[in-house]
């Protein structure tokens, strides 16, 4: 019964990896280019430029293009044939470990894949903080996976994974600034309204 069992297990474990390295393979062979980008919290985004709704995924890909502004991206890489190889070797010899989720979710990550038309045909934004992704339904399968990849990701040439203490200040300024502008904007109504009574 025992052998049995341990049979059974090894079938369905293997079935699972063949199933994972073919639709890897399937992707892999659509993609003829791959982008990393590095871009600041998006939370920290100028307001016209931020998700509408707080935690709305992936806003800035529009018309099958990224529409990120230029002063918002950190860092543009795109991979070059080994390091295509590599990004695939990594994402098959991808063991599934349990890691601990932190709610925050605030991206400063994303992996494009493009087909030879250099249309987008999948991505996987990436928390390296919270140890969370979000992915198109095509690549699910690999966004665990791509959360251990910062030190890949540091070996391709990607160098922003944290706000600069300049930037944290500066964050800080622009907040002071909007919330005395609120307050100042709140108090002039209270005055015309006082005024109007």
């Amino acid at each position: 019964m025992k052998t049995k069992f341990i049979l059974l297990f090894l079938m369905i474990y293997s079935s699972c990896i063949a199933q994972k390295n073919e639709a890897l393979d399937s992707i892999f062979n659509q993609t003829k280019k791959i982008e990393i980008l590095a871009f600041y919290d998006r939370y920290k985004w100028e307001r016209e430029d931020k998700p509408s709704y707080m935690y709305q995924k992936v806003s800035y890909i529009k018309n099958n293009k990224i529409e990120i502004r230029e002063k918002y991206l950190r860092n543009i890489i795109t991979l070059n044939k080994e390091q295509i190889y590599k990004l695939k070797t990594r994402f098959e010899n991808c063991e599934s470990e349990f890691s601990e989720i932190i709610m925050c979710y605030m991206p400063r990550h994303i992996i494009v894949f493009y087909n030879e038309d250099d249309e987008i045909i999948g991505y996987i934004e990436i928390c390296f903080d919270c140890n969370r992704a979000y992915s198109s339904k095509n690549l699910e399968f690999l966004a665990e996976c791509t959360l251990r990849q910062k030190k890949l990701f540091k070996e391709f040439g990607i160098t922003y994974f944290d706000d600069t203490e300049e930037e944290k200040e500066e964050f800080k300024r622009k907040r002071k600034e909007e919330s005395d502008a609120m307050e100042e904007k709140y108090k002039k109504y209270k005055e015309k309204k006082n005024n109007n009574e």
